[in-house]
């Protein structure tokens, strides 16, 4: 038993100091909000979207009111960048979906992808 603790807390300092690594690497690109500013940039457009949390590694924005919730987040992985769109409406209930790109990516082959997707999503609820 006392070997399973003590790998499994090795692997937990590895990922930690990884992670660490990770952020800092970000850092020194000018931070995640310069690194991903197109991605935040095109989600900022949405009308009455506001950030509701954020942090260096993350950002989520979203459209809140009465009968519907709709949210994206963009979060830095390791070595990779993924997008999180959450939509929660008393017409047409519980939805999400994600992407994880590359960080190498262009942003905005990513933003095409996913208004591409989005789109096909969006038409297959409403059934048009």
């Amino acid at each position: 038993m006392f070997w399973v603790i003590m790998i499994i807390g090795g692997l937990l300092i590895m990922f930690l100091l990884d992670k660490k690594e990770e952020v800092s690497r970000v850092q020194s690109q000018g931070g995640f909000y310069l690194k991903y500013k197109e991605l935040i940039n095109h989600f900022a457009t949405i009308p009455r979207i506001k950030v509701v949390n954020k942090s260096n590694t993350s950002i989520t924005l979203s459209v809140k009111d009465s009968l519907v919730v709709t949210s994206f987040t963009i979060s830095h992985g390791f070595e990779d960048v993924s997008i999180f769109w959450n939509h929660n409406s008393i017409a047409f209930g519980k939805h999400s979906l994600n992407w994880r790109f590359p960080e190498s990516m262009p942003q905005y082959q990513m933003i095409s992808l996913i208004e591409d997707e989005l789109s096909i999503y969006e038409r297959n609820i409403v059934g048009v």
